[in-house]
């Protein structure tokens, strides 16, 4: 049986990333090496939804003995701090046509898992915080900015995001990043560029915003709140959100 390749981030002091190399999304967190493999297999079946959305076959792992770790890389505090942070091999490599076609059908495979789990909760209640993390318009928010980041990793200057336009800009920087990873030269290895504190590569740039994505639609999914009304009306109250009769 073919296995899936995975390199771990280790972080400085526990955390460890464990990233599916052919698959950018797929991509989880533990304490430790076989907790984030575990996380790992256990996200396989979120993460096959989202291969089918984007038209590849794809056959679910039934224990992290069907991950084959080909690359160990030194993270940093951004590792640490619950985000991948630094360049992978792969990340380096040259990019063939077939490499940009599949890069663009995953990472926006990804972007429309978290659009349907934010969209699955009733626009009325996207200002409501929960008692831990972010309300989901703030999410949105912090993921067009994040994607501001990304997209600036190609050349494009950051511009800080307008709350009131959302979703005009976040179709727009989707767009972009799309339009950019397409022009990316073929077979020519790229110089990472340094901005904001990382080095970049157009793979690291996509592989990280679908992480993002991801990562913060399952967190949504995993929050219940769009089958718990009762749930919702609390949260709504404790925001000073008045429900309408």
């Amino acid at each position: 049986m073919e296995k899936f390749a995975v390199a771990l981030e280790l972080g400085p002091k526990r955390r460890v990333f464990a990233q599916a190399l052919e698959w950018i999304g797929w991509c989880r967190a533990g304490k430790d090496e076989a907790t984030a493999l575990g996380h790992l297999v256990t996200a396989g079946v979120r993460y096959a939804q989202v291969v089918e959305r984007a038209g590849f076959p794809f056959v679910l792992p039934s224990s992290s003995e069907e991950f084959e770790v080909v690359e160990r890389t030194s993270g940093t505090a951004t590792t640490e701090f619950g985000a991948p942070g630094v360049l992978l091999t792969s990340d380096q490599e040259a990019l063939e046509e077939e490499d940009i076609a599949r890069l663009s059908s995953l990472v926006a495979a990804c972007w429309a898992t978290f659009d349907d789990a934010l969209h699955g909760i009733p626009a009325g209640l996207h200002e409501v915080k929960p008692v831990r993390g972010r309300s989901p318009n703030a999410m949105r928010l912090h993921l067009l900015e994040t994607d501001q980041m990304h997209l600036s990793a190609f050349g494009p200057a950051f511009q800080k995001p307008d709350p009131a336009h959302l979703a005009e800009q976040e179709a727009t920087v989707r767009e972009q990043i799309l339009a950019q990873l397409r022009a990316v030269p073929r077979r020519q290895a790229i110089a990472p560029r340094r901005r904001y504190g990382f080095l970049w590569t157009p793979r690291f740039a996509v592989r990280r915003s679908a992480w993002h994505a991801l990562d913060h639609a399952w967190e949504l999914q995993d929050r219940g709140y769009m089958n718990n009304i009762a749930t919702w009306q609390k949260l709504r109250l404790l925001s000073g959100i008045r429900t309408k009769k």
